[in-house]
């Protein structure tokens, strides 16, 4: 797609929204269901694994219109891409909440001057995915968010491709963890942790989200919440996962009342 930001060394532009605008303003005139607490997260991962020099490519299955996809994109640093997977206008379930899917996330890039490569861009039922077709479109992966369908054969797969090319330090995010309306999610996910106990290991929980990364990572990854800048002040407990410490994070009471402000501002705007 043709874009209208600033020009990066491969061709990629970045775009004409930086993320800190998006995330604390516009990302609330984007279609999608997005906790605030896994906003915040995200940025602070992808903006972490840069200072640390880690690096790699970024993507997602199951963008919808892109509410999340925006701040991978935003994320990216010269020479990364940052990998969009969906059926799009195949899907089933594009209809209702979820229509429009085939021409929104163009529409929402090109609407905040997100520009995206064609390259980018990959029209494909996830569940049929290689490792060999994932390697070919990205390599060495740091941030991977798993939000395709919902049933087990769906989650299994998904995290498996995310899996083949995650990234040393890597981190893949599983949406809809725990909830009461997709428990195959978590089934999946508990029998892909224990199938790769000694690769994957599990740092963060938020209300929807399950965050895991690569062994021997996760205690650099909850160190790092309890400093930076969007996460430092949210409330945080410590649970046992696999009998291994993992962090607990929500909103405090006046995060979750500015950012309540914020989408009824965004409503009248």
């Amino acid at each position: 797609m043709a874009g209208t930001g600033n020009g990066r060394s491969d061709g990629v532009k970045s775009g004409s929204i930086d993320l800190d605008s998006y995330v604390n303003g516009q990302i609330e005139t984007v279609n999608g269901w997005l906790g605030d607490v896994d906003i915040f997260a995200i940025k602070a991962i992808g903006e972490w694994q840069a200072e640390q020099g880690i690096g790699g490519d970024l993507a997602e299955i199951g963008v919808h219109h892109g509410k999340l996809y925006f701040i991978l994109a935003l994320l990216r640093r010269a020479s990364e891409k940052a990998l969009a997977m969906d059926l799009f206008e195949d899907d089933a379930m594009n209809v209702g909440a979820h229509a429009r899917r085939d021409i929104m996330l163009h529409r929402n890039a090109d609407r905040l001057g997100i520009d995206i490569s064609d390259a980018e861009i990959w029209k494909v039922d996830s569940t049929t995915i290689t490792p060999a077709q994932i390697a070919e479109k990205v390599g060495n992966v740091r941030l991977f968010s798993v939000d395709g369908g919902h049933e087990y054969h769906h989650v299994a797969a998904d995290l498996r491709t995310a899996e083949s090319v995650l990234g040393d330090r890597g981190v893949i995010i599983i949406d809809d963890i725990f909830g009461i309306g997709w428990p195959d999610v978590t089934v999946a996910a508990m029998h892909f942790l224990t199938e790769y106990a000694d690769r994957i290991e599990p740092f963060l929980i938020t209300r929807s989200k399950l965050y895991v990364c690569r062994k021997g990572a996760a205690a650099d990854y909850r160190a790092m919440l309890e400093t930076h800048a969007d996460t430092a002040a949210m409330p945080k407990d410590e649970r046992n996962m696999f009998r291994q410490p993992i962090t607990v994070m929500k909103l405090g009471r006046s995060q979750f009342l500015g950012r309540r402000l914020l989408r009824r501002f965004r409503r009248t705007a």
